[in-house]
């Protein structure tokens, strides 16, 4: 088999590039922050970080509530594994699944009251987090920046138009 091969300082070139590095160090940053987040969910609310993303986004949607599809399109999740997660937080009593009225095939999870106390909590801890190892690090003027970024870099990756 035939192995296509470089000289060396094309490969330095390509590896040295800022795109490379840039997306790395997202990379890199993304990983330590979860990890950091997911420890301290874990030890003071025995919480992962996907549970708490999703009763995060529940909480964010209208009515408390969204459909098992799009919850799985904004986790990026499979169906299999947004209906995995559903059927563990239905079991803590954090969601409640419920069937769309106008459409059988579709199934809703809604937060709970329950669902609702205790991402009360884990939210104090969240943002005690966010502000020490995040916020902390980026200016007021850079956040807005930062956000318009990372919701282009989210839509463009979800395939959506941008608008203008």
């Amino acid at each position: 088999m035939d192995q296509i091969t470089a000289p060396a300082h094309e490969v330095d070139a390509l590896v040295d590039d800022d795109r490379i590095t840039s997306f790395g160090l997202l990379v890199e940053a993304h990983r330590r922050l979860q990890r950091t987040f997911d420890k301290t969910l874990r030890e003071q609310h025995a919480m992962s970080g996907v549970t708490f993303e999703a009763l995060l986004r529940l909480a964010r949607s209208d009515d408390h509530r969204m459909s098992m599809s799009e919850l799985a399109e904004q986790m990026v999740l499979t169906s299999g594994g947004v209906t995995r997660l559903i059927d563990r937080l239905s079991e803590a009593g954090y969601v409640a699944r419920l069937q769309c009225p106008s459409d059988r095939r579709v199934q809703w999870a809604q937060l709970t009251d329950g669902g609702r106390a205790v991402l009360a909590a884990a939210l104090r801890t969240h943002l005690d987090d966010l502000e020490a190892h995040y916020a902390s690090e980026i200016t007021s003027e850079e956040l807005p920046i930062v956000n318009r970024v990372m919701d282009r870099l989210r839509t463009e990756c979800r395939g959506e138009s941008r608008p203008d």
